[in-house]
């Protein structure tokens, strides 16, 4: 009987046992599917729940510092994901976040255990060990972090990188001898390759050893004379070694080579520069170079960029930097800094047939770019081919995607309103500016123009001061945005308060000379500023602002003159 007895017990413990772990993971499953699903509150309450089960789960303490983390509560997280470590010491994805967090703490010293710990579990883990040996730069322990990058070499061979960090390292420990014998076994280990040999030179040239260093050139230059890499470094030997004739035969042959590499000479150009700007002398010598490399055909546009970044440093005349740029389109017909940098030349000066050839020639290497139609559909717009220019902004508009900027799809559709107008099809205008409201409601020249234009055909003038006040909410001083609210006002017979607006753009006490002689004040603004004073019972003030209409170049239909001869408004 007392056997029975301690068998159902343990039976029993086993099937209670079985039934928590049930449970357990029913809610540890259904709060991952609520962390996985953004639903991080009700994950945060299912994980705890496991926890009410299993106190010391780690799955669940971790996955519920990650929640924490989320939710920068970072004390807390940390703490849990540190217990999570100690109940699962072995665990190498708990130890990666760990560590992680202490790297992007800047606590070098809890961090480095933490990868020691992963080192030892995950011997194969070079990156780890990558990090480790950074971490060991950082924290002054040098020797530490060489044994680290020995240990990547074991793992995956010599490279030039490690043997450098290491030299580096060896140097930090005063271990001369170590050090250049680790550039040495470099050497060995790729004895063809010369670019290592190269190397050890310019350790010994940075350290001072000219003779060594110089042998070390002469014994690259037997076998690979023309070595990019070697011919830069016996330039820095020359200058180190006081020999400015030898430099500056060496870099004049390598700068006139027209078989040169692009690349060598423009370091070459750009040092060149560099020491002309400190020495006046070589301005002179430096400029000759420059023409005559530039003179050659080019195959890339390396020196043409520097040509051009050189030329805006000293102030060059812009049109000095605009023949460079167009010669890199000559090189490279697709280069975007280039056609920008011209675009912005010909827009600045109003060049609007130039503007226009660069626009196509962008609209035709990067259709994509909905930037290119919009200035060419601008340069049209400036030069009355307004058919042509709607055509180019819807061509335009069917190139956007999501990632295009609101703000100039809006400009687009704005725009494209105002050339819909000008061919007298209203509703295509008024849908276009709703179009251009849609991605940017305060558009404000938007704003403007669908405002005038649904005064001038006398439709929702309500919904038009509406528009036309948020302009000048955001610009008061703007001549132009009052007008239209004023004009819209006097539309609506609010003829007082129109007046009160156009005197904010047209000062009452302003002399015949003062208006004329401003560009601001209109031919049209003018007569929109007569026509309202005469409806405020003046008609005096009302025919000066007509007549000085009519010397600004005012034209219409012979509407302003009818209103000066016969002194009244007419509609």
């Amino acid at each position: 009987m007392r056997i029975l007895t301690i068998w159902f017990f343990l039976c029993w413990g086993v099937l209670t046992g079985l039934h928590a772990q049930t449970k357990f993971d029913y809610y540890y499953m259904e709060a991952e599917k609520c962390r996985l699903a953004g639903d991080y509150a009700s994950a945060a309450e299912l994980y705890q729940h496991c926890l009410d089960i299993r106190p010391d789960a780690p799955e669940a303490i971790y996955s519920l510092s990650l929640i924490q983390f989320y939710l920068r509560q970072d004390s807390l997280g940390i703490q849990r994901l540190r217990l999570a470590t100690e109940l699962d010491s072995k665990n190498p994805w708990y130890l990666e976040t760990l560590a992680s967090v202490y790297i992007n703490q800047r606590d070098i010293d809890s961090a480095i255990p933490v990868l020691e710990k992963i080192a030892s579990l995950q011997s194969r883990r070079s990156d780890v060990l990558s990090e480790l040996a950074q971490m060991y730069k950082n924290a002054g322990r040098s020797q530490d972090a060489i044994d680290a990058l020995n240990r990547i070499e074991l793992l995956e061979g010599k490279s030039a990188q490690l043997s450098i960090e290491k030299y580096a390292l060896f140097l930090d420990l005063k271990e001369k001898e170590k050090a250049f014998a680790e550039l040495q076994s470099l050497c060995d280990e790729f004895p063809h390759e010369m670019n290592y040999k190269v190397l050890v030179g310019n350790q010994y040239l940075q350290s001072g050893e000219l003779k060594k260093a110089k042998q070390i050139y002469d014994e690259v230059a037997k076998v690979a004379p023309s070595n990019h890499h070697l011919l830069l470094s016996m330039l820095a030997y020359y200058e180190e070694a006081k020999q400015p004739e030898k430099y500056a035969h060496l870099r004049d042959s390598l700068l006139y080579d027209s078989n040169g590499n692009s690349e060598l000479r423009t370091a070459l150009m750009r040092d060149y520069i560099d020491k002309a700007q400190r020495d006046s002398t070589l301005k002179e010598p430096m400029e000759n170079a420059f023409q005559y490399i530039l003179s050659q055909p080019q195959h890339d546009t390396q020196l043409l960029m520097l040509r051009a970044s050189y030329l805006i440093h000293i102030k060059a005349p812009d049109s000095d930097v605009m023949d460079v740029m167009k010669k890199i389109l000559e090189v490279d017909p697709s280069n975007a800094l280039a056609m920008s940098r011209l675009l912005q030349y010909y827009a600045l000066r109003n060049d609007y047939t130039n503007m226009e050839d660069i626009c196509r020639h962008g609209v035709n290497y990067h259709p994509e770019e909905l930037g290119y139609h919009f200035y060419l559909g601008v340069a049209l717009v400036q030069q009355k081919k307004t058919k042509e220019a709607i055509d180019v902004f819807l061509q335009g508009l069917r190139t956007r995607t999501p990632d295009t900027s609101p703000s100039l799809v809006s400009d687009v559709f704005s725009i494209l309103g105002d050339e819909y107008f000008e061919e007298k099809m209203e509703d295509q205008a008024f849908a276009a500016y709703d179009s251009a409201l849609v991605y940017q409601e305060d558009n404000i020249s938007c704003l403007n123009n669908y405002a005038y234009y649904l005064c001038l055909q006398n439709r929702e003038l309500d919904k038009a001061e509406e528009m036309s006040y948020k302009t000048i909410k955001k610009e008061p001083v703007n001549k132009t945005y009052l007008d239209t609210y004023a004009w819209i006002l006097f539309s609506k017979k609010e003829f007082t308060e129109a007046r009160i607006y156009m005197d904010r753009v047209i000062s009452p006490e302003a002399t015949d000379e003062k208006l004329l002689s401003d560009d601001e004040a209109t031919a049209a603004l003018l007569e929109h500023a007569g026509d309202i004073y005469y409806h405020c019972s003046e008609p005096e003030k009302a025919l000066r602002y007509w007549q000085l209409a009519q010397e600004k170049g005012g034209t219409d239909t012979g509407t302003l003159t009818k209103k000066i001869k016969q002194k009244k408004y007419v509609k």
